[in-house]
């Protein structure tokens, strides 16, 4: 029996969710298990992936830092850790500007992490909008 794209593609898409859990686990939340239900409940499958089948960038961003936002949160506050490699990563940074990402993320804390997401189940949004912006001076993205 052949599946249908869409559920396909949902089916991947929940993957990538429960790696960005399993990745998560020692500081995941109801928050953050709201905040991934609700990226679901609000987001098409169409409008997740590529014509192709594959997981849209900017949808990994956003659906990642939904999971780890506060991992993301403390460790941008020192500037470097695990998750913000991964994050680097997922923006397509070379690795070997992870370090200014890093700090990227440091020098702009208070505007990139305004609220936590008990407060504001879209503050992992608005966290990806103003790095979005921040990254635009930057000269970090290929």
């Amino acid at each position: 029996m052949e599946v249908s794209r869409s559920v396909r593609n949902l089916g991947l898409a929940m993957s990538v969710a429960a790696a960005g859990l399993t990745m998560g686990a020692c500081n995941t939340t109801k928050a953050t298990i709201d905040t991934t239900v609700n990226f679901f409940s609000s987001t098409s499958p169409n409008e997740l992936f590529s014509a192709d089948g594959m997981v849209l960038k900017e949808q990994k961003i956003n659906l990642f830092a939904g999971v780890a936002y506060e991992n993301l949160r403390q460790e941008a506050a020192a500037g470097g850790g695990q998750y913000v490699s991964a994050l680097a990563s997922l923006y397509e940074i070379p690795a070997d500007k992870h370090q200014d990402f890093g700090l990227v993320l440091q020098r702009n804390y208070s505007d990139l992490f305004t609220t936590g997401l008990e407060e504001d189940r879209a503050a992992h949004l608005k966290m990806v909008s103003a790095l979005n912006r921040e990254l635009a001076t930057a000269s970090l993205l290929p």
